[in-house]
């Protein structure tokens, strides 16, 4: 279970059904939340936000029983969402405090605050400010 009480990747909002999705095989071990790309068919964890292709945030493998606290490890299958306008994702966070409102970048396949410069990733949704360890769950809305 959960720590943090999270069991879901998709949060809920304005989506299409069925969601955008990709796959391929995982770079490196990866836990559901994560944001990344894919290089060469390979989910690999974004670095800064900045690669020059699609960002995806990876869903937990429902279809083998495993849930959000689940690594998937290398070469193993990876379903990957592609964050659109008006979706909420539960994601992996760097760790730091979190109110809703606040724009997030990317950093080490996680969330953290936006620095100089960053792209604005997606946008905190939780109801309440959040202290987030490395690695938590935290919902963000895409505008």
């Amino acid at each position: 279970m959960a720590k943090d009480g999270k069991h879901v990747i998709h949060a809920g909002g304005i989506f299409p059904n069925p969601l955008l999705n990709r796959e391929g095989a995982a770079a490196a071990v990866t836990l559901p939340g994560t944001i990344g790309f894919f290089d060469a068919g390979k989910f690999t964890a974004s670095v800064a936000g900045a690669e020059s292709a699609i960002l995806y945030v990876a869903n937990m493998d429902y279809l083998r029983c495993m849930g959000v606290d689940d690594a998937i490890a290398v070469g193993e299958h990876v379903v990957a969402i592609q964050p659109l306008p008006g979706l909420f994702l539960n994601v992996r966070a760097a760790a730091g405090t979190y109110t809703k409102g606040q724009p997030v970048a990317v950093a080490s396949g996680r969330i953290t605050a936006v620095a100089d410069g960053a792209a604005v990733f997606a946008y905190v949704e939780e109801d309440r400010a959040t202290t987030a360890a490395a690695g938590d769950l935290i919902r963000v809305v895409f505008k």
